[in-house]
Parts: C-alpha cells; structure tokens; sequence
C-alpha cells in the first residue's frame, strides 16, 4: 500500500455532497488517515438472491444488485479490506454504522472486530410491518454500531436501541433506506460541518440526509444511473 506521501489525494470540493463512480477501496485509497468523522454504509448482503429468481433478479423488480449473488466465504473476503480501510481513515472515538440482516449479523460483526472496530451497541430497526412470506416474516433489519477506540459521547439523549420507522417510499433502490432513520443516526455521531463517508452509496440517501444537514459527505458507488441520479439532485433547486 502506497504512503500517504505517495498517494494521490482525495479532493473534497466546496459543494458538501459528492459520490465517486468507483470501488469504494479506490476512494478509500486516496483519504488521509483519521480523515473521516463518521460511516453510515448498507453493504450488499450475502445470499439475498434467495429471495430472488437466482440470477440477480429481484422478483417484483428487474433490477440487479452487484455482489449478492457471493458465497458467504466470498462475501466475506470481499468486506474484510474495505473495513480495515475504513478503520485506518476514520478518526479515533469516530462511530460507524453498518445495516446487516439477521443472516449476516454475526458474520458482519466478526469481521468489524476483526478490523480492529470495537462494538457500541447493535440497533434494531422496527419497519412497523412485515414482509411477505410464511413462518416468522421479516419486519426488522439491524444496525451494527462500531467505534474506533473508545467511541465519542453520543449527541442524543432519547433514543433507544429499538428504533420504529416506516420503509423508505418512492424507492430508487430496493434496499433504500429511509432518510428519517439516517437522520437520527448522524444527528447522534456527527455536527455541521463533520464529514461522513458511505462506501456502498446504492440511491445516496446518506449523502442526501448529510447535506439536509449540513455535513460534508462522500459516496462511493458502481452504478453510473445512481451516480448521475445523485447529481442531478443536489445540482437541481430541489434539494
């Protein structure tokens, strides 16, 4: 790995809200370390294509999703340099926020320790009603919650580890998560003017809540049609 002498740097512009169409270890690449106050990631999950017609596919969505069709060991090796990276770029007591189902829960945690993160508290978000299925149906997804080192003092007083909140509406994406739940989770970590990083950015909900809020953020992500969604957004009076 290059020297922080030898690397190119990571320009951050003067706008607050950027996504870089690349692998996010090329973005990570080029930040210094103890360089970024907070992560708010949703990583592909492993094995979700066993809700799907198996070939990337989602059922009720011609839509595929990269790298959720990997093994579990594949999936594996694939997040292990990403969150080493992430731990050498993120400042000491900064939190990271990683979503996982319960399939990869555990899977997810072990590799964050291993990475050197120290686990904070693991949160359940209630969706307020459950999917489609039989047996036990799914109405939560979870929110792993790491620090490096000793994490710094949470900002909110009033929220629990159980956090209710609707679905996101008028996807883009089919695990978009809802802005309201991210705005919960940096308003608790970060202040104006903090810079937060999102590996997996997918519709860029993090980037959007972020700048709502007036922290710097950084994105990376594969799709060329999400990117360029995200940037005729900001650059629109909209938003």
């Amino acid at each position: 790995m290059m020297n922080n002498a030898e690397k190119p740097q990571l320009t951050i512009p003067r706008v607050t809200s950027s996504v870089f169409n690349e692998d996010c270890l090329e973005t990570l690449n080029r930040f210094d370390n103890n360089s970024i106050d907070c992560v708010i990631t949703d990583p592909p999950y492993s094995g979700l294509l066993s809700k799907s017609k198996g070939d990337g596919r989602f059922a009720n969505a011609d839509c595929h999703i990269e790298f959720d069709d990997m093994s579990e060991r594949a999936f594996l090796l694939f997040v292990k340099p990403i969150f080493r990276e992430l731990y050498r770029v993120m400042k000491l007591g900064s939190h990271l926020y990683c979503f996982t189902d319960w399939k990869q829960l555990r899977n997810m945690a072990d590799c964050l320790e291993l990475a050197s993160f120290k686990i904070v508290n693991i949160v359940c978000w209630n969706k307020g009603h459950f999917g489609t299925g039989a047996g036990y149906r799914s109405q939560s997804e979870y929110l792993l919650v790491f620090s490096k080192g000793l994490p710094n003092t949470f900002n909110l007083k009033n929220v629990g580890n159980v956090i209710k909140c609707q679905r996101a509406k008028d996807t883009i994406h089919p695990h978009q998560k809802p802005m309201e739940l991210i705005k919960t989770l940096i308003e608790n970590s970060t202040k104006e003017g903090d810079l937060i990083y999102d590996p997996f950015a997918g519709s860029c909900s993090t980037l959007k809540t972020a700048k709502m809020l007036n922290r710097n953020s950084i994105g990376s992500e594969l799709s060329k049609d999400y990117c360029q969604q995200f940037t005729d957004v900001v650059s629109s009076e909209l938003f």
